[in-house]
This record gives C-alpha cells, sequence and structure tokens, in this order.
C-alpha cells in the first residue's frame, strides 16, 4: 500500500503542478468566482460553515481552490469532506451545474460528501480538461454516466464506495476505451454483475499503474476472455479483485506475466486452483493477498524469488476444498524483507524451517490453525522485530526454546492448542527482563513505553512446572492465560505485584492454588476472572471486594466452603454478567438476583437450599441451579426470562408442576428439571417453544400422556422422560422430530405397539430406550434403518415375535469403532456422548448437556457418562420373545452388551458366535436354547460376564481363556451340560438338572417344594441379621451397601431361576 499512497500524491501533484498555486494581488475570473458561490449554496452544510473561507473577490484563496498563475483560471477544486459520513452525520448536498463554467479545471475531488442517492450529473463529462476525479464515498446513486468518456485527459479516477453501500452501478465498461490515458482507476464498490468482457475494456488502457476493482460483483468469465490476444496493460503495479466471491474459475495464467505487479489482492475470491510456479516470475511484489480465497496447494518453492516481499496473507482459505498444504518451504527465509507473514487455517505440515530466524523485519507471524508439529526451532528467537506471534492450534510438541525470552518487542503471545510441554519459567524470565515491559521510568524514551508483552495465551498445552514469580514483572501484561495446562504450585502476591494493566486472567483447570494474605489489595482492576478449578477455598476471597469492574468470574471446583458472604451477593449481581461458583461445598440460602446484566449463573453441584430465588432479571440466558437442595415449586418470577435458552433445576426437591408460564420462554433451548419432586400432566404447549433441543423431565412423577405438541419440536435432540407414570400410546406427531438424537422414554405405564415410524422419520437416533412399559406386538423391522443406533433397549414390555433378521444391519453396532461423525461430539472428547448446543445471546457461546444412561450390563445396572459415546448394547430382555438367534445378529461385531434373558427363545445358538468380538457381556439366561455350546464362544477375548444359565443346553462347555474364569452360575439349569466349570463329563449328573428318577416320574416334589421354602426362609433371617449388624457397626456401613448394590442384581437373577425351577415342578406335577 506505500506504493498505492506514493502514486496518488504524485498524480494529485502532477495534474496540480502550475507556476502558483494561490495568485496574490490578483483575482480570479469573476464568472468563475460566482460559479464557485453557486456550487457553495449546494455544498455547504448547515450545521457547520466549513466554507467560509469562501468571501471577497479573490477565489484563488478559498480553501479548496487553486488556479492557474497565468490565466487565473481555476485547475483545482478539492471538496473532500473533512469526516466520513460513517463516523460523523454529514447533512445533503447537491451538485450546482455552474461546475461546467470552469472550463479550465483539471483537478476535482468530491468525495465524503453527501449527494443523497442522486445521479452522477451527466454535465461532469463536460470538463474536457479534467485529468483527476474522484466521488469516492459521495452517496452517487445510479448508471456510470457513459458521459465521462468525454474526459479523454484523466488520468485519475475514482468512484469507489463500501462494499455495504452499492449505490452505483454500471452495464458495460466500453466507454473506459477512450480513456486511454488512465492510470489510476478505481471503481471498488460499483456493482459490475451485468458487465461482461470487462477484462478487454481494461485492456484498452496501456498506461494504468493501479486497478481496484474490490467488491464489485465481477463474474468469472471476464478474467478468462477468449478474445485477449495480447496484454496492454503491462505496467501495471497495482491490482485489487478482493471481495468478488462470484469468480469461481480457475487462477489466471496472464496475472503472472504482470511482472511489475507491486500490489496484488485475490483475497475474497472465488478464485480457485493450485498455486503455480510462476508466482516466482513477480519479483517486483511487496503486497500479496489471498486468503479466503480458494486457491491451495502446496507453497511453490519460487516463493523464495520475491525477496522484495512485504506483507504475505495466504489464510483462511478452503472453502472450496483447496487449502494450502505440504512444508513450509525452507527458502522462506530469503523474504528478508518480509514484515507481516499470515498462513492461518491451513493444512501445513512439518516442523518450522531453522531459516525463519532470517526474517530480522518480521512483526507479525500467524500460522494457527494448521498441522505444523515437532519442536520450535532456536533460530524463532532472532526475529528481534516481532511484535506478535501466533502458533496456537498446531501440533507443535517439545519444550519451548530458550532463545523466545529474547524477543523483547512481543505485544502478543498466542501458543494455545498445541503439545508443548516443560516449564515456562525460559520465556518469563527473559521476557521479564526486556525493557519495555518494565515500569515506565521517567527517563524512559517513547519508543521504550511502546514496546511489551500485553497477551499471554498458552492455553491447553502440557505446560508443566510453577508458574514463575517474574511473570509479575511484564508491567504491560493485560490478558494473562494459562488454563487447560499441568501447571502446579502455590501462587502468591509475588506472582501479581506490578501486574497494574491486567484486566482478564484465566488460570483454569491446572493444579494451582492461591495463597494470598486475608488483607490483600490487588494491583489490578479485573473484569474476568475465571480460576476454574484452582483452590481457592476453603474461605471465600475477600479480596473480591476490590474488583468493582468484575463482570465474568469462575471460581468452580475451588474448594470453597461454607456460606458465600453478604457482601459478595450485594456487589456480585449488580454488575456481572457471568457467575459460576459451582461444584464447591457451598452452602446457605440464595437472594433474588437483582441485576440487569446478569447472563450466565451456574451455582450447580453445591449444598443451597431454601427457596429458588426470585427472579427479577429479563437478561439471563444460563441457569444452572442442579445439584443442590432448593426446594418449593419453581417462582412465578421466572416468567420475566424471557431470554432465557438453557435452564437447569435438575437434582432438587422442587415440586409442583410445570407452570404455564414456560410457554412463554420462547427462546428456551435446554431445558433439565429431572430428578425432582415435581408431578401433574404435561402442559400441551410445546409447539411455543420451538427452538427446544434437550428436554430432560425424567426422574418425576408427572403422569397422563405424552402431549401432541412435543411432535412439534423440530430442533429437539434429546428428549428424557423415562422414570414417570406417563401413560398411553406413543404421539403420532413425535415422527417429526426427525432431529432427535436420544429418546429415553423407559419406566413409565406407555402402551400400544411399537411404532414403525420410528425406524423411518427418527433416523438420527443413536439411544432408544422404552424399557419397563407396557408395549405389545412385534418389534418392527423398520428399527434396523436406523444406521446411527448404538443403544437399544426394548426390556421388560409385552413384545412377542421373533428378532428382525434385519437387525444384524445396525452400522453404528457393525463396526468395531464407535461413530465419530456425530456434530454434536467435540473436538477434543469423543468418548461422551453431549450436545454442545449454540446459544444466541449469551456471554458464554454454549451450553454443555452431558447426556447419561443407566444401562443394564454384565449383570449390573450401570450409569454411563464418560464413555457413554463408546457403549453398544442391545437388551432385548423379560419380554415374550421367541423364535431362534438370528445369524444374522453375529454381523454386530462392535455390540459390547447383548441381552435376551427371560424370554422363549429356542433353537441352537450360532456356530459363528465368536465373530461378535466385541462383547463384554452376554446374558441368554432364562429361555429354551438347546445344543452344545459353540466352540467359536471362546473367541470372546474381552467377555466379562457371560449368563447361559437356565436353558436346554448340552455337551461340553468350550475352553477358552474368558471362558476358565467364569463360575459354575454362568451354565446352572442347563440338562446334559458338562465340564470346567461344571462337573466332569464322565459319571456325573450335570450341576443343576433334576436326577434321572425326578425326570421320569418328577420324583418328591414336596420335598423340593420345602427345599425351596427352607432357602427363602433362610434368605430372609439371614438378611435382616446382617442389615442389623452393618447398621450397628458405623464405620463399615458405607462399604458395605457398596457391596450389596453390587450384589443386588445377583441375588435378583437367582430370585428369578429358583422361582421360575419352582414353577416348573409344580407344574409339571400338575
Amino acid at each position: 500500500m506505500a506504493f498505492l499512497s506514493v502514486f496518488v500524491m504524485f498524480v494529485t501533484i502532477v495534474v496540480s503542478a502550475t507556476p502558483g498555486y494561490h495568485v496574490h494581488g490578483i483575482s480570479c475570473i469573476e464568472n468563475e468566482r460566482i460559479a464557485l458561490l453557486s456550487i457553495k449554496e449546494g455544498i455547504e452544510s448547515n450545521d457547520q460553515n466549513w466554507l467560509s473561507s469562501w468571501t471577497g473577490h479573490d477565489c484563488c484563496k478559498w480553501r479548496g481552490v487553486s488556479c492557474n498563475l497565468e490565466r487565473r483560471h481555476v485547475i483545482k477544486l478539492d471538496l473532500r469532506h473533512l469526516y466520513d459520513i460513517d463516523d460523523y452525520p454529514i447533512p445533503p448536498s447537491k451538485l450546482s451545474s455552474s461546475l461546467i463554467q470552469l472550463h479550465y479545471l483539471k483537478h476535482l475531488d468530491l468525495s465524503m460528501n453527501n449527494f443523497s442517492d442522486s445521479p452522477i450529473p451527466d454535465f461532469i463529462g463536460s470538463l474536457s480538461n479534467l485529468q483527476y476525479l474522484d466521488l469516492s464515498h459521495a452517496r452517487f446513486r445510479g448508471a456510470v454516466p457513459h458521459t465521462l468518456a468525454n474526459l479523454t485527459s484523466l488520468c485519475y479516477l475514482n468512484l469507489s464506495s463500501y462494499y455495504y453501500e452499492p449505490f452505483l452501478q454500471a452495464n458495460d465498461l466500453h466507454w473506459l476505451s477512450r480513456i486511454n490515458s488512465l492510470q489510476y482507476l478505481d471503481l471498488s464498490g460499483v456493482d459490475l454483475s451485468k458487465v461482461s468482457g470487462w477484462l478487454h475494456d481494461i485492456n484498452m488502457l496501456p498506461s494504468l499503474l493501479v486497478l481496484q476493482l474490490s467488491d464489485t460483483n465481477l463474474q468469472g468469465g471476464g478474467l478468462h476472455d477468449a478474445t485477449l490476444s495480447h496484454l496492454n496493460f503491462t505496467s501495471l503495479r497495482v491490482l485489487d479483485l478482493s471481495g468478488n466471491g462470484y469468480l469461481n474459475i480457475t487462477l489466471p495464467q496472464w496475472l503472472f506475466n504482470l511482472t511489475s505487479l507491486v500490489h496484488l489482492d485475490l483475497s475474497f475470491t472465488g478464485l480457485m486452483g493450485s498455486m503455480p510456479e510462476r508466482v516466482g516470475r513477480l519479483r517486483s511484489l511487496q503486497y500479496l493477498d489471498l486468503k479466503q480465497s480458494m486457491i491451495g496447494g502446496d507453497i511453490p518453492e519460487s516463493f523464495g524469488n520475491l525477496m522484495f516481499l512485504q506483507h504475505l496473507d495466504l489464510s483462511y482459505n478452503g472453502s472450496g476444498g483447496y487449502v494450502f498444504s505440504g512444508k513450509l518451504p525452507e527458502n522462506i527465509g530469503n523474504l528478508v524483507h518480509l514484515q507481516f507473514l499470515d498462513l492461518s487455517n491451513n493444512m501445513l505440515v512439518g516442523e518450522l524451517p531453522e531459516s525463519i530466524g532470517n526474517l530480522r523485519r518480521l512483526q507479525h507471524l500467524r500460522l494457527r490453525g494448521n498441522r505444523i508439529n515437532g519442536p520450535l526451532p532456536e533460530s524463532i528467537g532472532k526475529l528481534s522485530s516481532l511484535t506478535e506471534l501466533d502458533l496456537s492450534m498446531n501440533n507443535i510438541s517439545g519444550t519451548l526454546p530458550k532463545s523466545m525470552g529474547n524477543l523483547c518487542k512481543l505485544e502478543n503471545l498466542e501458543l494455545s492448542s498445541n503439545f508443548i510441554n516443560g516449564a515456562i519459567d525460559d520465556l518469563v524470565n527473559g521476557l521479564s527482563s526486556c525493557r519495555g515491559n518494565k515500569k515506565s521510568m521517567r527517563n524512559s524514551s517513547v519508543l521504550e513505553d511502546t514496546y511489551g508483552l500485553f497477551n499471554l495465551d498458552l492455553t491447553n498445552n502440557r505446560f508443566n512446572g510453577t508458574v514463575p514469580e517474574s511473570i509479575g514483572r511484564l508491567a504491560k501484561l493485560r490478558m494473562l492465560q494459562l488454563q487447560e495446562n499441568s501447571f502446579v504450585g502455590i501462587l502468591t502476591e509475588n506472582h501479581f505485584v506490578n501486574l497494574t494493566d491486567l484486566f482478564y486472567i484465566d488460570l483454569s483447570y491446572n493444579l494451582l492454588q492461591l495463597n494470598v494474605a486475608e488483607d490483600w489489595v490487588p494491583p489490578f482492576y479485573i473484569t474476568s476472572l475465571l480460576m476454574c478449578s484452582c483452590r481457592i477455598g476453603p474461605k471465600f476471597p475477600t479480596w473480591l471486594k476490590t474488583q468493582r469492574a468484575l463482570n465474568l468470574i469462575c471460581l468452580s471446583e475451588a474448594g470453597l466452603s461454607g456460606n458465600v458472604p453478604t457482601w459478595f451477593w450485594n456487589f456480585s449481581l449488580v454488575g456481572f454478567m457471568l457467575l459460576n461458583i459451582s461444584h464447591n461445598d457451598l452452602s446457605g440460602t440464595i437472594p433474588a438476583f437483582p441485576t440487569f446484566f446478569l447472563q450466565v449463573i451456574d451455582l450447580s453441584s453445591n449444598k443451597f437450599e431454601g427457596l429458588i430465588p426470585e427472579l427479577n432479571s429479563g437478561s439471563l440466558y444460563i441457569i444452572d441451579l442442579s445439584d443442590n437442595s432448593f426446594s418449593g415449586t419453581i417462582p412465578s418470577s421466572f416468567a420475566s426470562a424471557s431470554q432465557v435458552e438453557a435452564l437447569a433445576l435438575s437434582h432438587n426437591h422442587i415440586n409442583g408442576s410445570i407452570p404455564l408460564f414456560f410457554c412463554g420462554l420462547n427462546s428456551l433451548t435446554v431445558l433439565d428439571l429431572s430428578s425432582n419432586n415435581m408431578s401433574g400432566e404435561l402442559p400441551n404447549c410445546w409447539n411455543q417453544l420451538s427452538k427446544l433441543a434437550i428436554i430432560d423431565l425424567s426422574n418425576n412423577s408427572f403422569f397422563g400422556s405424552i402431549p401432541d405438541a412435543v411432535g412439534s419440536l423440530t430442533n429437539l435432540q434429546s428428549l428424557h422422560l423415562q422414570n414417570n407414570s406417563l401413560s398411553g400410546n406413543l404421539p403420532l406427531s413425535l415422527k417429526n422430530a426427525s432431529r432427535l438424537v436420544a429418546l429415553d422414554i423407559g419406566e413409565n405405564n406407555l402402551s400400544g405397539s411399537i411404532p414403525a415410524w420410528i425406524g423411518e422419520n427418527l433416523l438420527s437416533l443413536v439411544i432408544l430406550r422404552l424399557k419397563s412399559n407396557m408395549f405389545n406386538g412385534i418389534i418392527p423391522e423398520q428399527l434396523s434403518k436406523l444406521s446411527n443406533l448404538q443403544i437399544l433397549d426394548l426390556s421388560h414390555n409385552n413384545l412377542s415375535g421373533g428378532i428382525p433378521h434385519s437387525f444384524g444391519d445396525f452400522k453404528a453396532i457393525v463396526t468395531s469403532t464407535s461413530n465419530r461423525s456425530l456434530l454434536f461430539i467435540s473436538e477434543y472428547d469423543q468418548t461422551r456422548l453431549y450436545f454442545n448446543v449454540t446459544l444466541l445471546g449469551a456471554t458464554s457461546p454454549s451450553y454443555n448437556y452431558l447426556e447419561s444412561l443407566v444401562i443394564r450390563a454384565k449383570g449390573q445396572q450401570r450409569e454411563y457418562t464418560k464413555v457413554l459415546l463408546l457403549v453398544t448394547s442391545i437388551d432385548l430382555s423379560g419380554n415374550r420373545l421367541s423364535g431362534e438367534f438370528p445369524n444374522e445378529l453375529t454381523k454386530l461385531h462392535g455390540l459390547r452388551f447383548f441381552s435376551l434373558s427371560d424370554n422363549l427363545f429356542n433353537g441352537k445358538l450360532p456356530e459363528n458366535i465368536g465373530d461378535m468380538n466385541q462383547l463384554e457381556s452376554l446374558d441368554l439366561s432364562i429361555n429354551n436354547f438347546s445344543g452344545i455350546i459353540p466352540q467359536s464362544i471362546s473367541l470372546l477375548n474381552f467377555l466379562g460376564h457371560l449368563n447361559l444359565s437356565h436353558n436346554k443346553l448340552s455337551g461340553k462347555i468350550p475352553s477358552g481363556n474368558q471362558l476358565q474364569t467364569f463360575d459354575a452360575s454362568a451354565f446352572f439349569w442347563n440338562d446334559g451340560l458338562c465340564g470346567f466349570p461344571l462337573g466332569d463329563c464322565k459319571n456325573k449328573t450335570p450341576h443343576g438338572s433334576l436326577d434321572e428318577g425326578n425326570q421320569d416320574g418328577y420324583g418328591d416334589w414336596f420335598d423340593d417344594l420345602w427345599l425351596y421354602i427352607g432357602l427363602a426362609s433362610g434368605f430372609i433371617l439371614g438378611f435382616w441379621m446382617f442389615i442389623l449388624f452393618i447398621m450397628i457397626n458405623q464405620t463399615r456401613r458405607i462399604s458395605y451397601f457398596r457391596l450389596i448394590d453390587k450384589a443386588y442384581d445377583w441375588i435378583y437373577v437367582k430370585s428369578v431361576i429358583y422361582s421360575r425351577r419352582l414353577k416348573s415342578i409344580l407344574t409339571r406335577r400338575n
């Protein structure tokens, strides 16, 4: 841009050059003076008399007027307004036709005025002597007049406007060919979308040095003009086509014949393709900007030939699949004049070359969002002019070079989201010793005070060790971001002693402890204090009293306990925008929320009690009071929370029904009222809450049917209604919720058949849990169309028929790795299933709702949260299903938990059951399976739980590594089974089967009956003696109850087996 400024100044001087600018003692031409006064009437604004000098007879002395010395004619008229119309309101103006009386005018500048959408007057084309015409940003509107073609002496033409105000348009540019002396042409912001063959017209301007056509809606066809046989404007120095996103063609090769180019800007264009080696021919280039285009490929080696390059921006490409990739060339070190280098958000790989240290003039180095790896080169410390270094979001590893402490002009250092480890002592000690980072001295120069580190961002790395006290000597520091590392140790007053400019601190998710005096007064006044998971307690920090500018505070998991002091509520609720003191041991009651600024409040996972605080603010976007002991009903004041997007009140003691005013909270995206004491029917106004993505009303006492209006929630992704008393059928309207990922309506009284439309419409489902209801009929085959399904639980219903053979086609379970393509999964956490819900207005940009699910696995009820995404489970137990084990199910190689227990299945087990090689739990108990246990079952190396009891299996139990770990109970009540862990197959009655006398005549069933009665009585008596013992022994009570919890499921299975055995004996006897 330096060349551009020099050129404009040169043209202005040449055009205005006369023996004298202002004439002394000789007045100007009278008719020209009268014409100027007429122009003044239309131009001069009413609120400021900025043409007040236009008085007297000598117009050559007036502001903006210059005259020719010999003939006393006006040759220059500069009426450029002093202010930008976007920054300062400029009253409308009108251009007088008297302008044409200035026949000798060479220079006309009307820029930055407000001609209130009037067209460019045709009479301007009559000023045949004009060499300089600037009508930019003057609020002219309409078509560019072709009469401008009469200005054949014109060297400079500027009709530009801002991209967001395209007031002018042109249907063609043929008229330009008559102005063949044109050297500077700026049509930026003029709508040229209807212009075809524009390149041919530009090619008629052989003297052109500067061409600026940014944001003109150019169409790509013009860049590849087939009629263009010879390039005439080869002297071009500046070419700007930026902002033309509709070009959508490959990079034209004629560009690389413009070997005089100094400035080339193709940013924000639709140009695409690889950057050719021919770019090295542009040896005069000083400025090259290709950001946010679709140009990519390897960075050519010929870039090393651009020795005069000062500004190189190739950032944020890839919108059309093209990105810059490969390694940064070693000869990047040849660009010794480079001051600005931005290659952000591409796919560059490899290590930074050692030669980068040659760029001693480099001030800005931005490489964020690539895949650069390996350690940083020691030579990076030679970049002595560097003020900005951004290497965030790469794969850089190793420790920081000690030489980085030499970068004394550094103002902004961003290394976040890498894998850098080690201590930061050398970096901080080095930078803190730089003169620019020390407190200003009286005799220090202005230049020394200019530099100083103001932003240090080391977020999300693997840094360790302590935070050095010398960080407190970085006197210019404003933002300190060390969160998500492994820093340890204690922070004291010395770490902050000189940080008077500090306004943003984030030390979250380290192992740091803040240890300051109770009467400490910090030297700073911060606006953001984010110390989540840092040890600050147990006392509430009293130094917060001094921080009156705070608006963001996070002290979650800070070890705080006791009551929150009254003074904190009094001042924090006045100016806070975000308040997070969750996951502590805080107690007491909460006052009302009176603030008008509070947007996010998170008090979850504490011991707060009493009524839910009243809400007197309409600005809240997130309210999370979950996991406390709040009681009572939801206050009616919540009706004022018209902007609330996430409301979480789960795991409290809230009672009453869902208030009707919830129907007016039409910004709600997340609603979690689970695990309370709420009751009543669900409101039927869900259609008014169209933004809802998450609904969790589980573990309450709601009754009645599921409202039809729930089906109107087309954005719904997670619906949890389990463990209530809901009844009736699934509403047909629910099939419209096609974005549903998790549907859990288990433990209710729902009835009817399972709808086939679940498999036809809810194709995004990952979790489908309908357990413990009263569904009947067959399992619809359409469920197999749920290609993302990982968890299917239809257990404990009244289902009948067989398992659809197409269940072997569940795509997400067929593979041995779980689905990773779901949009709601975090890039950094691929084991948890949570929904990252984007919120529109909150200070916090999103709200994470973490899915958890109770699944019967390995013979126990288990809750999965942290690894839920890895779980694959099918549970059809406790129904009346029949038929054989479909062989197609053995294709489910990724299935981990599988239960068909307590049904009426028969036939043989598939020979290739061992193909289900990820199985961890297999329960086929209480059925009528027969035949031998397939040998391939020994291939299930991950199997941790196996139950084949109470079937009709026979033969020898296969041997194998995992099979040797199961006890005999896994094979009880199978007539004819033998081998380890049962008895030897020779001369031994299989364990758990009847003896031959009993099999022929059913034996003495009465003796068996007394046997089971005795077993039951003994169990009951022993159980209560056991309970009495542990109630007395208080110290071991908790551990005993944990043991009972684990044993519960085992006892349940055994009791079911014994009861069914007793029933079988009684049936046979009768």
